[in-house]
Formats: structure tokens, C-alpha cells, sequence
């Protein structure tokens, strides 16, 4: 599937993640592949002039799986938030873009990668902005599937939650593998849909790599009274054949060899 007119094209994300993630010799090629759509719809969703401009109401777009450095940077790039010499500067020495997502960045909200503490952060944005009459403002946490094991997600998401904050939006990166293994033998959160109801919250169940379905799950909301999560059902590593489902590409860094075969792989539509 191609992207919707105005929204980058995922196959162009992933090609500046490879790129990037290949130069600067980094990791997470695996999660960062799983959530490309998933961001290009949050930003989709947003005011991004705002963002740039750093309003006090502006939207809020938290990366709570901060691992997930190299695609929220490329889908940063790739809605004009950063220019192409700071996106080729990524993980080299002297960069403030880190292998983890850093508020030093302009344009970041906050520091993750101590996995669990996006969102609550991003609750506390919420109520922030409702508090200053920023009503519409939304505020999105993307998280993983193996993140949401912490218990100060499931805390955040009870005061979400009593506090009515409609317009946060949580999205979970449901990729099913959470570092080295399947999230399901480590602990096994199915069914996980009954979970987020079980705390109040509507759900929206979808593909993760569908952006209509994405940007009608966040239509859906924006239009709703109710807290509610996006589960985005995903695949590790999303576009790479010889890394998708591979828990070990949440570590291993692209040779030269490695690079050029996943750019072959991405020469076609890989939604």
C-alpha cells in the first residue's frame, strides 16, 4: 500500500532508516521497521508547523520506546522537522542523535529508552495542556508490546483514564517479540484488547501497517468521548525479509552486504 496524498511514503522511511542505521553502524533495525507507519500517521495527524515552531498548545508526539531512534528521526525528516545534514549526522560521534530518542533534539518532547516512562509523561502532558485550555491539543505515546509489562504504564493508564483525557492517544507497537524473544515467554499479556478494557479504555485493534486504518483508528478518536488505545499489530523488522520476525536484528548492525540486500528488498511496495 502507498501512502495517503500528504503523508510520506513508508517505503522512503524505511529506505532513510537503512540508510542511516547502515553509516552510522547502529542497532534496532527490527523495531524500527515495525513502526514506520505508525509515526507517519501520529505526525499525520498533527499540527507539525506547531511542533517546529514549539507552541505552548501545540500536539505532542511522545516516543515512549525510545530504541526506536532511527525511525522517529527519519519520520521527523521525512514531515520537514529535521533537515538532511542533521539526519546523516545520526548515531556518529559528536550527534545529538543518540541510538535512543533525546529531548536534545529539537522537536522531541522527551528522553526515552528506560522503557515504561513515556507515558506517564505524556499523561502528564495531557493534563497539562487541558489545563491551559489547549482542549484539542492531542498527545500520542507510542510503546512497545514488551514495554508495556512495567506497571507504571498500567498506573498511568488508571489516572488516563479517571481524569477522562480523550485526546491522549497510546498506540502500541504490537510486534510480538520483545528483545531477544517473543513477548509471550516472558510474559504473556494475551488477550490484550480485554486488558485495555478491562482498565475503561475503547480499543482499536488493527494493522499496524495499514495507514488508513491507523488514520481512521485516530479519526475515530479525535470524533469519540472516551479513552482509547490503538493496538497496531505489527511485524519486526517490517520490509526486510531476512530480519522480519528475527529477534536478533533487535542488536545486529547492516554490513555492507546486508544493507544492499535490504534495499533490493525495498525497491517495491513493502506495506
Amino acid at each position: 500500500m502507498t501512502a495517503r496524498p500528504n503523508l510520506p511514503d513508508p517505503a522512503d522511511v524505511r529506505r532513510t532508516i537503512l540508510k542511516i542505521l547502515f553509516e552510522g553502524q547502529a542497532s534496532h533495525l527490527g523495531t524500527s521497521m515495525s513502526m514506520v507507519e505508525i509515526l507517519i500517521a501520529a505526525y499525520g495527524a498533527c499540527d507539525v508547523g506547531a511542533i517546529r515552531r514549539g507552541e505552548n498548545g501545540r500536539d505532542r508526539v511522545f516516543v515512549s520506546k525510545g530504541h526506536g531512534a532511527a525511525c522517529t528521526y527519519s519520520v521527523m525528516h521525512h514531515f520537514g522537522l529535521l533537515d538532511a545534514a542533521t539526519i546523516a549526522t545520526y548515531h556518529k560521534n559528536g550527534s545529538e542523535l543518540a541510538g535512543h530518542v533525546s529531548h536534545a533534539v529539537p522537536g522531541v518532547e522527551h528522553s526515552t529508552g528506560a522503557l515504561g516512562h513515556g507515558l506517564p509523561v505524556a499523561v502528564g502532558a495531557a493534563i497539562g495542556l487541558r489545563s491551559k485550555g489547549f482542549d484539542d491539543a492531542l498527545v500520542f505515546c507510542v510503546m512497545g508490546d514488551g514495554e508495556i509489562q512495567e506497571g507504571a504504564v498500567w498506573e498511568a493508564l488508571m489516572l488516563a483514564h479517571h481524569q477522562k483525557l480523550n485526546r491522549l492517544i497510546p498506540v502500541v507497537d504490537n510486534n510480538r517479540i520483545s528483545s531477544i524473544k517473543a513477548t509471550r515467554e516472558v510474559i504473556n499479556l494475551e488477550p490484550l484488547a480485554d486488558r485495555f478494557r478491562g482498565f475503561g479504555f475503547a480499543v482499536h485493534d488493527i494493522d499496524g501497517h495499514d495507514l488508513a486504518a491507523l488514520t481512521g483508528a485516530i479519526a475515530a478518536i479525535r470524533a469519540g468521548d472516551k479513552p482509547s488505545v490503538i493496538i497496531a499489530n505489527t511485524t519486526k523488522g517490517k520490509g526486510v525479509p531476512f530480519a522480519e520476525n528475527q529477534p536478533i536484528w533487535h542488536y545486529r548492525s547492516l554490513n555492507k552486504e546486508t544493507y544492499e540486500q535490504a534495499v533490493a528488498a525495498l525497491k517495491g511496495d513493502v506495506s
